[in-house]
């Protein structure tokens, strides 16, 4: 059978099974069953211990303050003069804008589109460090939920080698399907639409060729570190 034969089938699969996939998709339940909860109610410790599995960092901190402090130190141990940012009103982290400010940062526009796309990639690519927020948190796997839009651009989370995200532990849920349900509520049946932009991201990138040798950093940043307010 041929590669134009093989995806020919594909997509005459996907096309004939299309509704059914969607009634599917909209099936996500409205909360965790019992199977799925971690043995432990404390979310932030289990989301902390599974993203430290995935080589990714979780710091706790006790308010915003410290929060910001930690934040100024993890850019200051890059050098970093330039970041990706989400807008930082979606971030949600008062004072984040001056602190980045006091510091002589670069906010880089990471919404890059149209012509210029090119251009625009090659000058962004330098920036060392992405800054985000979440939709949520998921503490059995330590993954984290970006819904992706205005202001919310996909490289602000994708495209430095340090992709630092803040998240707040009224963000945490326990589970896949609790996420699922949460986003259901939020943005209706069409966040699991063909063209939604939804991205999971659990720990670093990393990738293994035929002989299993793991490497971290090829398809997105080495190193991810969640602040947990």
């Amino acid at each position: 059978m041929s590669r134009d034969q093989i995806l020919a089938a594909l997509r005459t699969s996907l096309a004939s099974n299309r509704h059914w996939l969607e009634a599917e998709a909209a099936k996500a339940p409205h909360a965790p069953p019992p199977f799925v909860h971690p043995p432990a109610d404390d979310l932030a410790a289990q989301f902390a211990s599974e993203l430290a599995r995935l080589e990714g960092r979780a710091y706790s901190v006790a308010d915003d303050a410290e929060a910001l402090d930690l934040i100024g130190r993890l850019l200051d141990e890059r050098s970093a003069q330039q970041v990706l940012a989400w807008d930082l009103e979606q971030i949600v982290l008062p004072g984040l804008a001056a602190l980045l400010a006091g510091r002589g940062v670069t906010l880089l526009d990471a919404m890059v589109q149209g012509a210029e796309r090119k251009a625009r990639l090659q000058a962004i690519e330098p920036a060392p460090v992405c800054l985000s927020g979440v939709e949520c948190a998921i503490a059995e796997s330590g993954s984290l939920v970006l819904v992706h839009g205005p202001g919310r651009p996909r490289l602000a989370s994708l495209l430095a080698p340090c992709h630092i995200a803040v998240v707040r532990r009224a963000q945490l849920v326990r589970g896949l399907g609790e996420a699922l349900s949460l986003l259901r509520a939020r943005h209706g049946a069409a966040i699991f639409d063909a063209t939604s932009n939804l991205t999971l991201i659990s720990g670093p990138s990393r990738t293994a060729d035929i002989e299993m040798t793991l490497s971290l950093g090829i398809h997105g940043p080495p190193e991810v570190h969640v602040v947990l307010i």
